[in-house]
């Protein structure tokens, strides 16, 4: 009995030992499980399957697959669709990193398909959409800021303005001496408004030319797919079916644009199978629309207006005619333009370069860097000198007529040179001194000059060309 109990008191304390060694023993850890590289499947799967474990492309996935850890520095490195674009930037931008979806010029044409085609995928123009092609992405700054109709406004305004942007729908000028001004195309929206259309391009000069204290409204409308052509500091070389426009009229009131003004004519030079034809329209009272002029008379329109310092000023404004429209516009029996030389308007305006806007514009070729083009200087310049300025100014209201030919060719005219780039000792100024100053000053029809177009003397004018013909020897 004494034994069987022993026995039994024994064992429980074997078995508690037992405990207690147990519970000194270490605790083994399971093992994590691990993605390495981010792609949504456990190392030991991947390891099982004989896929990579540390390639977070493999295995391959479809579109819409979500379920990796876009926290991965791996698989946000990785470029699962071979698009260009990593996963991370395509998780960032919004895009299915297991498709192909990049289309970098917007031009809704995936990259790889126009690598593939042999487009350019940087240029949302590569390839060519016909009209009304709607796949584009408007959105994208690529496509936006391009201009695929090349009609000088650019994809993004076009969708804006709800107009095509692969079809060009400019207006060309119409290069013929129709009835009306208005038929010419060359302005948009109300005629009185002045406001040209996209492909007639305002341009002005450095020194220009005096018309009774008139403002100037100039235009060139090249024909489509046509451009101007260098010709060195002189008159660029411009294709047939070119328009030119100047418009002539007074503010109301000098000091405030905005109160309106009175149109008086727009004169048009036209190209027409290498010769230039010339017409002049005349504005209505209601300034809504200019008549072709068909007589040879001289058209009066009396001008009131107020000055820069608010006082009335008084013109009876002589609408030249067709005759002298083209002895001044007429050397040796051929017509040309008189001021749009690249010397003239090789000066900022409406805030750029002027040949560098034509350049620019894809209207004009030849021209080198403009810093290598020859500048007429401002007549009203004071930073010029006295002789530059005076010599400017005779250049641009006088040689057309004083010059070899001009007048067309009369011999009295010739006597005189005034063109700019004229030698002093050629120009016979020296010998004609007192004359010029008489004729300037005279006021007489027939005998002041400038000969025609002016009917007010020009003071400022005036006053420097007797300050430079005093200079002279």
């Amino acid at each position: 009995m004494f034994e069987s109990k022993n026995f039994k008191i024994l064992l429980l304390f074997v078995f508690i030992g037992l405990l207690s060694c147990s519970s000194d023993s270490p605790t083994t850890n399971p093992v994590p499980e691990v993605d390495t590289d981010g792609d949504g499947i456990l190392d030991s799967k991947e390891i099982t399957d004989g896929t990579d474990k540390n390639n977070a492309c493999d295995p391959i996935r479809n579109s819409g697959y979500t379920a990796f850890s876009a926290s991965n520095s791996i698989w946000a490195a990785a470029d699962c669709d071979n698009d260009g674009v990593t996963n991370g930037a395509e998780v960032t931008n919004g895009t299915d990193p297991y498709i192909d979806d990049l289309d970098t010029d917007g031009d809704g044409l995936l990259d790889s398909e126009e690598i593939a085609d042999g487009t350019d995928k940087n240029n949302p123009c590569d390839p060519v959409h016909d009209a009304d092609y709607d796949e584009y992405n408007a959105t994208n700054a690529n496509w936006a800021a391009a201009d695929c109709d090349g009609d000088g406004v650019i994809n993004g305004d076009e969708v804006l303005n709800s107009t095509d942007p692969y079809v060009d729908d400019r207006e060309y000028a119409v290069a013929e001496l129709l009835p009306n001004l208005s038929e010419l195309k060359v302005f948009d929206g109300p005629l009185e408004d002045l406001k040209f259309n996209r492909t007639a391009h305002e341009y002005s000069l450095i020194t220009p030319l005096y018309t009774d204290y008139a403002y100037k409204l100039r235009s060139i409308s090249l024909p489509k797919n046509a451009k101007m052509t260098y010709n060195g500091e002189g008159l660029l070389a411009f294709p047939d079916n070119t328009v030119i426009t100047k418009t002539f009229y007074y503010l109301n009131d000098e000091r405030d644009a905005t109160i309106g003004k009175k149109i008086i004519e727009t004169r048009v030079l036209i190209k027409k199978n290498g010769s230039w034809v010339m017409g002049e329209y005349i504005w209505n009272d209601a300034q809504t629309e200019a008549i072709l002029e068909e007589s040879d008379d001289v058209k009066v329109v009396l001008v009131d207006y107020k000055n820069t310092e608010g006082e009335w000023e008084s013109v009876a404004y002589e609408v030249p005619n067709m005759t002298a429209c083209i002895q001044c516009h007429n050397n040796n029996g051929t017509t040309f333009p008189i001021g749009p030389k690249s010397r003239n308007m090789n000066f900022e305006y409406l805030g750029k370069n002027q040949i560098e806007y034509f350049v620019d514009k894809n209207m004009l070729t030849g021209a080198p860097a403009v810093n290598q083009i020859a500048v007429l200087p401002d007549w009203e310049s004071t930073s010029e000198t006295v002789e530059n300025r005076a010599r400017a100014y005779m250049e641009v209201n006088c040689a057309h007529c004083h010059q070899p030919g001009g007048f067309n060719g009369n011999p009295v005219v010739e006597t005189l040179d005034f063109r700019f780039e004229t030698p002093y000792t050629n120009t016979n100024i020296s010998a004609k001194k007192a004359d010029i100053i008489e004729r300037i000053n005279s006021g007489f029809p027939n005998f002041s000059m400038p000969y025609t177009g002016t009917t007010i003397k020009h003071t400022e004018g005036i006053s420097l060309i007797e300050d430079y013909i005093d200079s002279l020897d």
